[in-house]
């Protein structure tokens, strides 16, 4: 890629290292506003990812990260990269979007145009997001560059300026850096489901806690306890899947069985066998009285003899 130029604006003089610094037109006369208000980064990139991926849908045919280093050693970073993966939807199409809310950092942005550089082989399409065109202007644009601001309504952004189209260089340095981040990327997701699931199950105890309150049955309270006891014992809680600290509830009932039905068996046998000793003690003590009845009564006839 050539060094991005504004069209119509010379550029400024180089700065080094084979870079060409942007030169930042100066402000022009009203121009139509688009795009939304004010909005955080954060915000403006769950919406980018909601207009390039429908939310919900199970199969999206494409695959949205972010904060991806770009191949080399340049270490630049994009603020989110979209890959298509149908081809009904346009498959093997690359879009580096780099995502700004405050003008200021878009103007950073302009005198130092190394991200893009870094980013523009390998991108089917180079696109500046931003939530309003008071952010960026359409005629400050690098040559080829594309700029999206989000719709008042829908989760469409809409097209202000259509970017250049290419094909992306796929390099192994990139394929590497794109499967890297998808494995991050689900990763989190895992991990953000894991600690959900856990802190709904935490509410939940807590909440049939606070329903029952002191008119809780002594059985539940008892219940409850053991249950305590038990997680704590396991080193987890106990869940309907098993995932980090959390103690999948099939795996605790095989092993409690495991380890508990012996155990059970054997103190059962024992009470069996205590039981046995202590009927076997009270016909012994019976025969005992007796033999001393008997022994009683036999003393008596031969005294009366």
């Amino acid at each position: 890629m050539t060094s991005p130029h504004t069209p119509g604006l010379p550029a400024a003089s180089d700065t080094g290292g084979g870079q060409t610094a942007l030169a930042v037109p100066a402000p022009a006369g009203r121009r139509r506003h688009r795009g939304v208000p004010a909005i955080t980064t954060e915000v403006l990139t769950r919406m980018l990812r909601d207009h390039f991926i429908k939310p919900g849908e199970e199969l999206p045919g494409a695959v949205f990260l972010t904060e991806v280093t770009a191949p080399g050693r340049a270490g630049r970073r994009a603020d989110a990269v979209h890959i298509s993966t149908w081809a009904s939807r346009g498959g093997g199409d690359i879009d580096v979007c780099e995502v700004k809310t405050q003008r200021a950092d878009w103007l950073r942005e302009l005198r130092d145009p190394g991200k893009a550089e870094a980013w523009w082989p390998h991108s089917s399409r180079f696109w500046l997001v931003v939530p309003n065109t008071d952010v960026a202007r359409p005629d400050e644009l690098p040559e080829g560059w594309g700029l999206l601001v989000p719709k008042a309504r829908g989760r469409r952004f809409l097209t202000v300026v259509e970017p250049a189209k290419r094909i992306p260089q796929l390099t192994p340095g990139l394929l590497v850096t794109l499967l890297t981040n998808t494995e991050t990327v689900r990763y989190n997701a895992l991990r953000r489901q894991r600690d959900e699931l856990g802190d709904k199950h935490r509410q939940e105890v807590q909440r049939l806690r606070d329903e029952a309150g002191t008119a809780r049955d002594p059985r539940v309270e008892e219940k409850l306890a053991l249950l305590e006891r038990l997680e704590k014992a396991l080193g987890g809680r106990l869940g309907a899947g098993g995932w980090g600290r959390i103690v999948g509830t099939d795996e605790a009932v095989e092993a409690l069985a495991a380890f508990v039905q012996p155990h059970l068996e054997r103190q059962r046998a024992e009470q069996r066998f205590s039981r046995a000793v202590a009927v076997l003690g009270h016909q012994r003590d019976a025969l005992d009285r007796a033999v001393r009845e008997l022994e009683k009564a036999a003393e008596e006839v031969a005294a009366g003899e």
